[in-house]
């Protein structure tokens, strides 16, 4: 053996030994074996994801719609329709698909 493995092998002893002390006590791997093979329902999970991304979605909502707001003011459409940022209804845009009108006149 060189002399680098041997000062390896006497600083893992070290640490094994100052390891014994702070190691876990008896039944901890059975303990923490038994919860990961214990099965949980699925519904406990999406509880919890759904009750911490609500309110992120909730406020990513509330602040679109207001920048829907902010950014249609002078348009004329009634609140709801900026708030929901629908398009405005035209007779042109409702006889049209994808901005193509049936008389072959593009509205874009």
């Amino acid at each position: 053996m060189t002399t680098e493995n041997i000062e390896l092998e006497a600083r893992v002893a070290r640490l094994r030994q100052q390891a014994g002390s702070l190691s876990f006590e008896e039944g901890f791997t059975d303990r923490v074996m038994g919860r990961l093979s214990a099965q949980r329902p699925l519904s406990e999970g999406l509880e919890r994801a759904f009750g911490r991304l609500v309110p992120f979605a909730a406020a990513a909502a509330l602040l679109l719609g207001a920048i829907n707001l902010l950014s249609t003011r002078s348009s004329g459409q009634p609140v709801v329709e900026r708030f929901l940022g629908l398009p405005e209804v035209t007779l042109s845009a409702a006889y049209s698909i994808d901005g193509i009108t049936l008389w072959g006149e593009s509205s874009r």
